[in-house]
């Protein structure tokens, strides 16, 4: 499973960077669960790279964690 955490426009591209680790927080907390092994899991930080709202770079919808299924 991939975790990626995503940011909007707002703020300099090294404090996006930072908030987008907020990956790492979504794994360390999915880790201790009996049925997710920790080497299935890797958290990436995208910050403000990927937007969900292409026309409005300050959307609400940028700051989000996606979690993807990357196969069985």
């Amino acid at each position: 499973m991939r975790i990626a955490g995503h940011t909007d426009a707002s703020g300099r591209r090294a404090y996006n960077a930072v908030l987008s680790d907020r990956a790492e927080a979504v794994k360390d907390y999915l880790e201790p669960e009996p049925h997710v092994s920790p080497d299935r899991l890797e958290a990436v930080g995208k910050g403000s790279s990927q937007p969900a709202v292409p026309k409005n770079p300050y959307a609400a919808q940028k700051r989000r964690v996606v979690v993807v299924n990357l196969g069985a």
